[in-house]
C-alpha cells in the first residue's frame, strides 16, 4: 500500500468514527467540510497528474553565420553560445494549470513532441512557429538554445522572458509581458517591451530600447543609446556614444557618459553624473543634478524642482542661471553678475567656454 492510499484510508476511518465523537448537528457541518476537502484533493490530484510536461531535443548542423528566428507564445526564449558548432535546441512544454481542459493540454504536448515546430533552410532556422495555433492551447513552450557565436537573432514572446548572451548579433526582441536580459552582444540591439524590466550589459553596437511599463538598465554600451519608457526607472552607465533617454513617470540616472546626453522627463528627476560631453536635461516636475569631468555645454530646465550643477574642475564656462522663485548660488567671482533678489546669476567663469544655461520656475539653483 503506497503513502497516498494510507493517507486516504486513515482519512475515511476518521470520518466513519465521527458519529461516535460529535453531536448530530456538528456531524452534518463536519461532513460538508470533509466533502469539500475530498473534492479539492481529487481536483488537485487531477491537475497534478493528468498532464505531464513534455520535451524535445534537436541538433541542427550549420556552417557559417546563423540566423535564428524564435517565437514563444507563451513561454520563454533563452539563447547562449555553446561549445558545439551546431545549433542545439531543448524545449520544455508544460500544461497551463488552472483550466479544465487538461486532456487538450496532454494531447497538444504529445503532438508538439512528435512534430517539433522547427524549420531549417541552410543556416536560417525558425523555431516555435506552430502552423496550427490550436496546438498552443493550454500549454507553454520554453526554448533553450545553444548556438555558435556568429549568430543573429530575432526573438518574440507574448508572455515569457527573453535571455540572450554571448552572440555576435545583431539582435531584435519583442515581448508583451516578461523580463528581457541581453549581455555580451557585439552588434546592434533593438529591444521592445510592453510590461517587464529590460536589462542590457556589454553591448558593442547601437542600442535602441522602448518599453511600455518597466524599468531600463543599460551598462557598458560601446555604441550610442536611444532609450524610452512610459513608466519605469531608467539607469544608464558607461556609454561611449551619445545618449537620448525619455520617460514619462519615473527617474532617469545616467553615469559616466562619454558622448552627448539628452534626457527628457515628464514626472521625475534627472541625474547626469560624471559626464564628458554636453548635457541637455528637461523635466516638468523633478530635480536635476549634473556633474561634468570636462567642460561642455549644459542646458537644464525644470518647472518644479531644484537644479544642482557641479562643473568640471578648473574649466571655463559662460553662465546664465535664473529661478523664478528660488535662490541662485554659485562660485564667488567678480565676473559674475547677480540680481539683488538672488534669483539670477550671469557671467563668465574662468577664461570662459561652453554655455551653462539653467532655468527653474519653482526652486533653487546651486552651481559648484
Amino acid at each position: 500500500m503506497d503513502a497516498t492510499t494510507v493517507r486516504f484510508v486513515g482519512f475515511f476511518s476518521r470520518w466513519a468514527r465521527l458519529p461516535l465523537l460529535y453531536p448530530q448537528g456538528m456531524i452534518f457541518a463536519t461532513h460538508k467540510r470533509l466533502a469539500f476537502s475530498i473534492s479539492a484533493s481529487f481536483l488537485f490530484c487531477a491537475f497534478a497528474f493528468a498532464s505531464e510536461p513534455g520535451t524535445f531535443n534537436r541538433t541542427l548542423p550549420v556552417s557559417g553565420p546563423v540566423t535564428l528566428d524564435v517565437r514563444s507564445d507563451p513561454g520563454g526564449v533563452y539563447i547562449t553560445t555553446g561549445s558545439s558548432p551546431n545549433v542545439v535546441v531543448h524545449a520544455i512544454i508544460k500544461p497551463l494549470y488552472g483550466r479544465l481542459d487538461l486532456d487538450i493540454a496532454e494531447a497538444n504536448i504529445r503532438a508538439l513532441e512528435q512534430n517539433p515546430p522547427i524549420e531549417q533552410v541552410g543556416n536560417q532556422i525558425r523555431i516555435g512557429f506552430v502552423k496550427d495555433p490550436a496546438l498552443l492551447r493550454a500549454v507553454t513552450i520554453r526554448f533553450e538554445i545553444e548556438t555558435p557565436r556568429a549568430t543573429q537573432v530575432h526573438a518574440h514572446t507574448e508572455s515569457g522572458g527573453i535571455s540572450i548572451d554571448g552572440i555576435a548579433g545583431p539582435v531584435e526582441t519583442v515581448t508583451s509581458s516578461g523580463r528581457t536580459e541581453i549581455s555580451n552582444v557585439e552588434g546592434e540591439l533593438k529591444v521592445t517591451g510592453h510590461s517587464g524590466a529590460i536589462v542590457i550589459r556589454d553591448a558593442g553596437g547601437h542600442v535602441s530600447v522602448h518599453n511600455g511599463s518597466g524599468g531600463l538598465q543599460l551598462y557598458g554600451i560601446h555604441g550610442g543609446v536611444d532609450a524610452e519608457t512610459t513608466s519605469g526607472r531608467t539607469e544608464i552607465s558607461d556609454v561611449s556614444g551619445d545618449i537620448r533617454a525619455t520617460t514619462h513617470s519615473a527617474s532617469i540616472r545616467i553615469d559616466k557618459a562619454k558622448g552627448a546626453v539628452e534626457a527628457h522627463n515628464t514626472s521625475g528627476s534627472i541625474d547626469a553624473l560624471q559626464s564628458s560631453g554636453s548635457v541637455h536635461a528637461e523635466t516638468t516636475s523633478g530635480a536635476i543634478r549634473i556633474s561634468q569631468v570636462s567642460p561642455a555645454p549644459i542646458r537644464a530646465l525644470t518647472r518644479s524642482g531644484a537644479i544642482k550643477v557641479q562643473l568640471a574642475s578648473g574649466g571655463g564656462y559662460l553662465l546664465d542661471a535664473q529661478s523664478a522663485s528660488g535662490k541662485v548660488s554659485g562660485p564667488s567671482t567678480s565676473t559674475l553678475a547677480r540680481t539683488k533678489d538672488a534669483h539670477s546669476l550671469k557671467g563668465q567663469i574662468g577664461s570662459g567656454g561652453p554655455l551653462v544655461d539653467l532655468d527653474t520656475h519653482s526652486s533653487k539653483i546651486e552651481i559648484e
